[in-house]
C-alpha cells in the first residue's frame, strides 16, 4: 500500500525515477554532514545540452551545474530504492526533492537556476584538482562541441569536423587519465570533478568512437545520425 504524508504525497518514486536535483547553496551542509558525497554527484557543465523541465524541450544550460548523479546508464536518482519506491535519504533530502510536488510545480519551477552551486564552491581551496578543472574546460570547451557538431549538419567539411571532435575527445580523456593516475583522483568522484565524457555526449548525437587498440592515439570518430537517442540526456532540473 502506497503511503500517503500530509501534503498528499503518495511517494511513488516517479519524480525520483526522472532524473536527481540539482544543488543549491542550501544543500551544502547535506554534504559537510556527510549524508551525500562526491560519489552521488555529477556536473553538468555550461552549454552541455539538457532538458529543461520548465520548457521539455532539450536546451544547453546556461551555467554549470552540479546534480545528483544516477544509477548506471539511467538517471534514475541514485538515493531511490527501487524496490519500496523510498528515498534512501528522505529525512536530510535536498532543496528541490524538498520543494518538488507533482501535482503542484510552481514552487520548483521557481527555484531552477537560482542559487545553485559550482564544483569551485564544494572543492577544497588549494586542491590541486581545481586547476585541473581549469585546464579542462579550457581545452575541452561544450561550446566548441556545440558549435563542431552543429556545423555537421549543415556543410560538407564532415572528415575535418570529426577531426577537430576526435581531438577534444582525446584531450578530454587524457585530462581525465592524469587527474585518475597522476593525482590519485577516486573513479567514483570523476564524473563530479570533469562531468560526462565528451564521447558519451556526443553519442548522443549519433557520433561514436572507436579505438581498436585501445590507445588515445588510434582514436577515431564516426557518424551516424539514425544512433541519436535523447533519453541519454540529463535533465537541467529535478
Amino acid at each position: 500500500m502506497q503511503q500517503i504524508n500530509r501534503d498528499g504525497c503518495v511517494r511513488c518514486g516517479t519524480c525520483c525515477r526522472k532524473g536527481g536535483p540539482a544543488l543549491h547553496q542550501e544543500d551544502k551542509q547535506i554534504l559537510r554532514e556527510g549524508h551525500a558525497g562526491y560519489q552521488h554527484l555529477i556536473t553538468i557543465r555550461k552549454g552541455e545540452p539538457a532538458f529543461d523541465p520548465r520548457s521539455g524541450a532539450l536546451q544547453p544550460v546556461p551555467q554549470e551545474l552540479v546534480k545528483v548523479r544516477g544509477k548506471g546508464k539511467e538517471w534514475i536518482c541514485c538515493f531511490l530504492d527501487e524496490e519500496s519506491s523510498l528515498c534512501t535519504i528522505y529525512e536530510h533530502r535536498f532543496l528541490e526533492c524538498r520543494l518538488l510536488k507533482c501535482w503542484d510545480p510552481s514552487g520548483l519551477e521557481s527555484a531552477i537556476g537560482k542559487n545553485t552551486i559550482v564544483r569551485f564552491d564544494i572543492i577544497n581551496p588549494g586542491d590541486p584538482i581545481l586547476k585541473v578543472i581549469d585546464v579542462h574546460e579550457r581545452e575541452c570547451s561544450y561550446q566548441e562541441v556545440e558549435e563542431l557538431v552543429a556545423g555537421l549538419s549543415r556543410g560538407p567539411d564532415e572528415p575535418e569536423t570529426l577531426a577537430k571532435l576526435t581531438e577534444l575527445v582525446r584531450k578530454d580523456l587524457a585530462i581525465r587519465l592524469y587527474a585518475l593516475s597522476e593525482l590519485g583522483l577516486r573513479e567514483e568522484f570523476e564524473f563530479f570533478i570533469f562531468g560526462r565524457p565528451l564521447f558519451k555526449v556526443l553519442g548522443s548525437h549519433g557520433i561514436t568512437a572507436e579505438s581498436p587498440s585501445g590507445s588515445l592515439k588510434d582514436l577515431r570518430l564516426s557518424r551516424n545520425p539514425s544512433r541519436t537517442g535523447g533519453s541519454a540526456f540529463p535533465r537541467s532540473g529535478t
